[in-house]
């Protein structure tokens, strides 16, 4: 009983003790605090933020709007005899046709349909031969400058005569038709390139006008003598029936040997289709 009484005033004093402890700390720490936080201040001087005047930027330049160039539209090169029809008689034919036709429209004067035309005096090559080599040759040259061409026969084995040939040339409304021919002679002398023209044509002018300007391309281009210039005939089948402008070459004379070793020779043929092309070129360039 007295351990445990004692042992109870031991505790009261203690608590006591720390009672009074507790109370001093509590009366001194807001001072301490105080103290030390003047002892520890920290004089913080915000300096004033320069803010420096706003710089502008530099209007923007404008460009100039820049509008699209648009290139050409690219125009497909049509030629220079683009829309004309060019018609191309390469005379005779394989086989001659000894029916008599009129020489005219209504005329009581006949004349065989086709003859069998000339032939070379060296090389014994046939007019027909060579009037459908140079015809060939001449068509390609006129289609690769846009022309539309009308050959009234492309091979030796056919039988159209000389008025069905002239209305070929209607029926299509060509703007000129070129009728191809070698000469002949009973003088192996005679030589020289030549025009045969209609004496009568609802174009005459422009027969005369083309037969000049063809003849001499043709003899510029070959060096085959043209001094015969042109021949006027009225007793042509292919010119009487056709109604539209029409001429006839005649392209040197086989029966003389020198034009016929030339008329015959293949290389020679391109030089007399170019003569004839150059010539139809220059008469619807220079003259329409």
């Amino acid at each position: 009983m007295i351990n445990n009484r004692f042992f109870r005033i031991i505790l009261i004093v203690v608590l006591s003790v720390a009672v009074l402890v507790l109370s001093a700390l509590v009366f001194l720490l807001p001072a301490v605090s105080e103290e030390h936080m003047e002892a520890v201040q920290v004089n913080i001087t915000l300096a004033p933020i320069e803010t420096s005047a706003p710089t502008q930027s530099p209007a923007p330049t404008t460009s100039p709007t820049v509008r699209p160039t648009l290139s050409p539209t690219p125009t497909m090169d049509l030629g220079e005899l683009h829309g004309l029809i060019i018609g191309i008689d390469p005379g005779h034919q394989a086989h001659s046709n000894s029916e008599l036709e009129p020489v005219a429209p209504g005329s009581s004067e006949q004349k065989k349909k086709v003859s069998s035309g000339t032939s070379g005096t060296i090389s014994g090559v046939r007019e027909h031969e060579v009037n459908l080599a140079v015809g060939l040759l001449l068509s390609d040259l006129l289609e690769a400058e846009g022309a539309t061409v009308i050959m009234t026969r492309e091979t030796a084995d056919v039988d159209i005569s000389n008025a069905e040939r002239a209305q070929i040339f209607n029926a299509y409304q060509v703007d000129l038709g070129l009728r191809i021919h070698c000469n002949g002679s009973e003088d192996e002398s005679v030589q020289g390139a030549f025009m045969l023209v209609p004496t009568e044509n609802p174009f005459q002018e422009d027969c005369i006008r083309a037969a000049e300007t063809i003849l001499s391309a043709y003899g510029a281009v070959t060096g085959i003598n043209i001094d015969r210039g042109l021949t006027f005939r009225s007793d042509q089948t292919g010119f009487n029936w056709c109604e539209r402008p029409v001429v006839n070459i005649e392209m040197g004379h086989m029966t003389n040997p020198e034009e016929d070793r030339k008329l015959t020779e293949p290389d020679f043929q391109v030089k007399m289709a170019e003569g004839l092309y150059q010539g139809i070129l220059a008469f619807f360039t220079e003259h329409q």
